[in-house]
């Protein structure tokens, strides 16, 4: 039985009939996905529904469509991100990490428990606090949509840089099952599967199930221990159902669960710098503690075989879930929803290791996580077809998070981390397993009741409107306490000040405090679009948001930095034009920005002590300008292609008294005005396609005709700074990455076999690399190396 959908934020399944920016509007604002209750369409005919659905937004916007999903084998947001040149992800561990668009965001990976991104993400409407919670593999993952620029008018949360949605496939009421296999380097196997259909053959209960398996080995060596880094281990379940009475009821329920394992990520010494830039060595530089060790490493990292003097032991899991309930009404023409949620997620590391080198100065460096969530959301919508149509909201977070810290130091923290000016054996009592742990339980609560609405001035002339207001109330208990080993009994009074200064200096002091926040943000957006012709949509936007700040708990937080951190607000200004032509067979978007941030939330380090200490700060202004193309065209029959390209010169426009970089460190304050923003490409690119052909009846058993494929994907993005203070040390340099991929596949999609290699060229690059401030030491992450397999999937 036919049913009319009423859950829609992309129309997936539905014909692609939106004329006006209000309609457009009303199907992106709803939360979830269509539900497919008739026959499932064609990869292709779902894909170009995806590929226009925000073709008359007046905001610059980039689809990465289900036939890009199942081409490439994307399963996660870290994968996806190579096919949109805006966004940057960098990773450092499921809780270390950044999210940016257009290079705002958040500005390091180095954890914020207290403050969230700037670019919120979203799985099926339901807002993930933590990036860590869907950044690994999502069951049925069919569609991400990434939105460029303030987002906050559209509900959810308040964000800067952008917004990504992440979709997955819906219950049907059509029986349909699908198993995927994938077989390819360093031991990985992955499998997936999904199931759907009526329950008990009724026309208004559908269920989903869909499951992911993914395993496979590291691929970094360790000289020194033998063990392998950079493995992962991911289970992931994800069950719905749906409900639908009638046709103006509809009730999506859903339940996830993922459990990520892995053995990542070490920081690998990629070099050392002996002077600053002034010619003056640097003093108790790496050779130096390396000599007063007696220790010749067998080797530094080696990028070309993925091997180095690696100590210790790395293990991170992740734990991911959740349950929530989508509620779509219809009455008079008018349309409400609600979306209730509660999420869950622990981090849980065993960091047992030195990492760079082998002298075994650390034993355990971790942060256990715990967090809980709920959020509750509200929306209305007027009647399709007035003079006026609008939305209204409210939107509602609690968030919970416990972090609990243990560091402890090793037999030569002494040698290695203690002052040269010091006997060595005042060191040794001072430093040598010296130990410290550390709490935090930031809380947080967000409301923010929010309009937007679209005025029809003429048939072709739209005007839109919207207003939020976000309060935020934050708070959090910190503290902090030293255990040492070693008794200072028998040393002179001198002696024991400068052991406890050497201890106070690497792990802080004893030390309690309570922070507050109470912060206000106002987003906005005004919009004119006008239709020049049928297939051509300019628009002109104005869009505010922000990113509220919060209290900035860090182990060992020096006691001249704020245990608070200001509020990000942010103006965007964007013109652009969206073109369709000749029946959706050529879609060329063209956007230009600028974004001005204030108080731009960033990193800073303090080095006075002898570990360098990375806390956070504000920036008075950064700024964001460029423009973005997007191009999808159908050339010939059975050709697709698709191309992306960012210019984006982000840079502090303002900030004074700014940390000095590693080479500057003999200075006492820096300026970065000018300066460009880390962990932003000047260019970035992305270009690929698939050809398909149809190559009939190959084998008499089979009755299908055969559809043969080959398609490619490049992406290319220019030199970056890695880190905030723009390091000469943590410079990124250009890079292109070549995937490609083959196949046959039945014409009804049952079944479909293919190989891929990815980073074809065998590219050897670090996705970060930094100076340590403590010796001198350059380190860095290492990307993945070429890799190669097969899938093999079916239907039935």
């Amino acid at each position: 039985m036919m049913r009319k959908s009423l859950i829609a934020a992309i129309p997936l399944c539905l014909p692609f009939t939106v004329t006006s920016v209000a309609q457009t509007l009303r199907s992106e604002e709803a939360r979830v996905p269509d539900v497919v209750v008739g026959a499932p369409k064609s990869t292709a005919d779902v894909s170009e529904r995806q590929a226009t659905a925000f073709q008359t937004t007046p905001q610059a916007a980039t689809v990465i469509t289900k036939q890009q999903i199942d081409a490439l084998q994307i399963s996660n947001l870290l994968q996806a991100q190579k096919l949109e040149p805006s966004l940057q992800i960098r990773f450092a561990d499921v809780r270390s990490l950044t999210v940016n668009i257009r290079g705002f965001g958040s500005s390091t990976s180095v954890a914020t428990d207290g403050i969230f991104g700037g670019v919120p993400v979203y799985v099926d409407g339901i807002l993930q606090p933590r990036p860590g919670q869907a950044i690994f593999d999502i069951p049925d993952l069919v569609g991400v949509d990434v939105l460029k620029g303030p987002q906050g008018t559209r509900g959810g949360m308040d964000s800067t840089g952008g917004a990504v949605y992440l979709n997955t496939a819906s219950p049907s009421f059509d029986t349909q099952r699908k198993l995927e296999v994938t077989h390819g380097s360093y031991g990985n196997i992955q499998v997936r599967g999904s199931a759907t259909g009526a329950i008990a053959d009724s026309d208004k209960l559908a269920f989903r199930l869909s499951f992911v398996s993914a395993d496979r080995d590291g691929y970094v060596y360790s000289y020194y221990s033998g063990q392998k880094y950079n493995d992962w281990h991911n289970k992931s379940f994800r069950a719905q159902i749906l409900f639908q009475p009638t046709n103006d009821l509809s009730v999506r329920l859903i339940a996830d669960y993922s459990r990520v394992n892995q053995a990542c990520c070490p920081n690998v010494l990629n070099g050392v710098v002996a002077n600053y830039a002034n010619g003056a060595a640097v003093p108790n530089n790496l050779y130096a503690r390396l000599a007063r060790l007696n220790y010749a490493p067998t080797s530094f990292y080696n990028i070309d075989s993925y091997k180095g003097d690696i100590s210790g032991y790395l293990q991170n899991t992740q734990q991911s879930y959740g349950v929530a309930a989508v509620i779509d009404y219809k009455l008079g023409g008018y349309e409400f929803s609600s979306v209730t949620s509660f999420r869950g997620w622990s981090f849980d590391p065993l960091n047992q290791t030195s990492s760079a080198l082998a002298p075994v100065r650390t034993t355990n460096s971790n942060n256990q996580i715990a967090e809980r969530s709920l959020q509750q959301e509200f929306k209305v919508s007027t009647p399709a077809n007035g003079p006026i149509e609008g939305t209204a909201g409210l939107f509602y977070l609690f968030e919970q998070l416990y972090d609990w810290g243990y560091s402890s130091y090793g037999p030569a923290a002494g040698a290695w981390y203690g002052s040269a000016a010091n006997p060595q054996a005042l060191n040794d009592i001072a430093l040598n397993n010296l130990a410290s742990k550390s709490y935090d339980n930031p809380v947080s609560h967000v409301i923010a009741p929010y309009a937007r609405a679209v005025w029809h001035a003429t048939p072709d002339l739209d005007f839109t409107f919207g207003l939020r207001y976000s309060y935020t109330a934050k708070s959090t208990l910190f503290r902090q306490y030293q255990f040492a080993a070693n008794s200072l009994d028998g040393l002179t009074a001198a002696q024991q000040a400068t052991a406890r200064s050497a201890r106070i200096g690497l792990i802080g002091a004893d030390r309690e405090f309570y922070a507050t926040t109470r912060q206000g943000l106002i987003s906005a957006l005004a919009s004119a679009s006008y239709k020049i012709s049928p297939d051509a949509l300019a628009y002109a936007t104005y869009a505010r948001g922000g990113r509220a700040g919060g209290p900035n708990p860090v182990a060992n937080l020096p006691t001249t930095a704020a245990t608070t951190v200001r509020p990000e607000e942010l103006d965007d200004f964007e013109i652009g034009l969206k073109t369709d032509f000749f029946d959706h067979r050529l879609l060329a978007n063209i956007a230009a920005f600028i974004m001005v941030d204030r108080n731009y939330i960033t990193n800073v380090t303090d080095t006075s002590g002898a570990r360098p200490i990375t806390y956070l700060s504000n920036a008075k202004r950064a700024i964001s300008r460029g423009f973005e193309l997007d191009l999808r065209a159908k050339l010939i029959e059975g050709l697709t292609t698709y191309g992306s390209v960012t210019y984006d010169h982000t840079y502090y426009d303002s900030f004074e008294n700014a940390p000095c970089r590693f080479e500057l460190a003999f200075l006492s304050s820096c300026s970065l005005t000018g300066r460009p923003i880390s962990l932003t490409p000047r260019w970035a690119l992305a270009a690929g396609g698939e050809y398909a052909h149809d190559i009939g009846h190959v084998l008499d058993p089979i009755e299908r005709s055969v559809i043969a494929y080959f398609g490619a994907d490049f992406s290319y993005q220019t030199k970056f700074f890695s880190v905030p203070d723009d390091s000469i040390y943590s410079v990124i340099d250009a890079y292109g990455l070549l995937n490609l991929h083959a196949g046959i596949r039945l014409d009804d999609e049952s079944v479909d076999l293919s190989g891929w290699v990815h980073n074809v060229t065998n590219k050897h690059y670090f996705t970060t690399v930094s100076p340590n401030f403590t010796a001198g030491g350059v380190i860095g992450t290492p990307a993945d190396p070429i890799m190669a397999g097969f899938t093999l999937k079916a239907k039935f």
